[in-house]
């Protein structure tokens, strides 16, 4: 017995005086485990054996209990005794099989009853007070209940989850533990320190008065022998059991790519007011159900590098965007799944077209909104002048550049913008070709965040310098297109060839790839025969003028 006990490395110096400390922890009602975590042993693998191995190693066989007499242990409340067993493990592998996630391996978070703290600083003040120079400054080299459970239980739900158990994963098996008593045996420190314990409003549940944090505060501000004086040193044995509400999340995934718009009529996001839908779909209506229906999250996020005006078309290389989800079940794809649920999208409406989708950490995500002000757009604009443009004015456009305007809150947004004056830049503009009916084609590269209508316009002066300003005339906007959003995330993806008779079959099923083909990816030519050339848009804006 004292070769098996080698394996152990506890505070105790021999032998005798660990049979001695076991014999007192268990007396007062702690669990094997408890016992063992508080003799100081830290090594895991420790903790793997039965609760058999270990009584028959640290306890007398007349102290060793059946476990239909065992109490809910007073170091622990219970946690690493009926939690531990296969019978509640097998609970937590039904919950996983019944929330219906894909995942590769997992991790557990427990969130235990606060007055599990209170109970942990009783529990040494009494073994310090017994043992003395065995555990005088130890108080911090305990293994922790949480520890513990994962040392004593990781690998069995491995095995009966079929996954790996990692200290870190993005599939988290949490398990929250309430015990009745938790606020009851805290109620001492509302009278020792009132000013820490004041309500907290909880979220979903009320008011909560004790917390992890100011628990944790209080008790390491007592001395010991004040503790002593508030509660029981050690801890009484608990009269009612823990309860255990298990759940399952997986992190956020993040779709990242770059969406083009063909329609003068849709907008970015759901178009409300007062509840009531003021047009039919949008750009995010339209990627995001298809992302939605493969990874099946709990809720979703698209957020885009700026957006359009409803009647501005997005062109080019399309604008760079990322759809959060949050809580996915299905998560396990390959490029080829993800070309096909590119296909899927741009099956769904030729407004909307989807390029370079992929999956992107959150730290990349941060890349969409880096420099928001710095990067620069470039557009092309269908303008209108009261009086026909010379040559002369050409030339005089052509020349200008790095223009810097003071813009005031446009006049059609200032009902859900704040009033202010913004400057910004017009980095280059030219005039790239002079039309019928006083009409004129404008390319500029601005500065994020720049109105370029109003540029156009000048807003009844609110934007300065402008386009009326300096040709001195009249000057209005008649179509605008975003040719580029000048960023380099995401990264360009390579089309994939893929198998068009799996596309229905698989689309459906969260377990098996999506198939399809790579004719509908899209690219700078498909984009430029898709769009209406440039004379093609002047001659149906004639038409329509009549």
């Amino acid at each position: 017995m004292i070769d098996k006990m080698d394996m152990f490395s506890l505070f105790t110096s021999s032998f005798e005086e660990t049979k001695e400390v076991s014999k007192c922890l268990h007396q007062i009602g702690c669990c094997i485990r408890c016992i063992l975590r508080n003799l100081g042993e830290l090594n895991p693998a420790s903790y793997k054996l039965s609760i058999e191995e270990l009584e028959n190693m640290l306890l007398p066989a007349e102290s060793i209990t059946t476990a239909e007499n065992v109490c809910p242990c007073s170091g622990c409340l219970g946690i690493l005794q009926k939690f531990t067993e296969t019978a509640f493990l097998n609970q937590i592998y039904l919950k996983v099989k019944e929330d219906g996630f894909q995942f590769s391996d997992y991790q557990c978070s427990l969130v235990l009853p606060v007055s599990l703290i209170v109970r942990q600083k009783a529990l040494y003040i009494y073994l310090l007070n017994k043992f003395g120079e065995t555990y005088k400054g130890n108080e911090d080299k305990l293994a922790s209940v949480k520890d513990v459970w994962k040392w004593s239980c990781g690998f069995k739900l491995a095995n009966i989850l079929g996954s790996r158990f990692q200290n870190r994963s993005q599939f988290d098996i949490l398990m929250t533990f309430q015990y009745k008593d938790s606020d009851k045996e805290c109620a001492f420190l509302l009278d020792y320190l009132p000013d820490v314990f004041k309500k907290r409003k909880q979220r979903k549940f009320g008011f909560e008065t004790f917390t992890r944090a100011n628990v944790q505060k209080a008790v390491s501000d007592m001395t010991y022998s004040k503790l002593q004086d508030c509660t029981s040193c050690p801890p009484l044995i608990p009269t009612v059991e823990c309860t255990c509400d298990i759940s399952c999340s997986h992190e956020a995934v993040f779709i990242a790519g770059r969406y083009l718009k063909f329609s003068r009529e849709l907008s970015q996001t759901p178009w409300l007011i007062d509840g009531k839908r003021i047009m039919e779909g949008s750009v995010q209506e339209l990627i995001c159900e298809p992302i939605i229906q493969m990874f099946k999250p709990t809720d979703h996020k698209l957020s885009s590098s700026g957006r359009e005006d409803v009647d501005v078309r997005m062109l080019g290389l399309g604008r760079p965007f990322i759809v959060e989800l949050v809580n996915p079940h299905c998560v396990q794809f390959s490029l080829e799944d993800l070309a096909a649920l590119q296909k899927r999208i741009n099956n769904v409406s030729k407004d909307v077209q989807v390029r370079d989708l992929q999956i992107v950490s959150r730290k990349d995500t941060n890349l969409l909104k880096e420099g928001e002000i710095d990067k620069t757009k470039t557009y092309t604009a269908l303008c209108w002048c009261d009086r026909q443009l010379t040559e002369a004015d050409v030339e005089l456009v052509n020349s200008l550049k790095d223009i810097t305007l003071q813009q005031k809150t446009p006049l059609r947004v200032l009902h859900r913008r704040a009033a202010a004056t913004r400057e910004r830049s017009i980095h280059s503009l030219s005039i790239k070709s002079l039309l019928p009916n006083n009409r004129f084609t404008l390319e500029l590269t601005t500065q994020a965040g720049t109105y370029v209508k109003e540029f156009v316009h000048g807003d009844f002066g609110r934007t300065y310098p402008n386009m009326s300003q300096i040709l001195k005339a009249d000057c209005d906007i008649i179509d605008l297109d975003v040719e580029a959003v000048n960023v380099d995330w995401p990264p360009l993806v390579e089309p994939i060839e893929l198998d068009t008779l799996n596309i229905e079959n698989g689309q459906d099923n969260c377990l098996n790839g999506i198939k399809t083909s790579k004719d509908n990816c899209v690219d700078e030519k498909e984009t430029k025969e898709i769009c209406l050339n440039e004379n093609e848009t002047v001659t149906k804006s004639c038409k329509e003028e009549g």
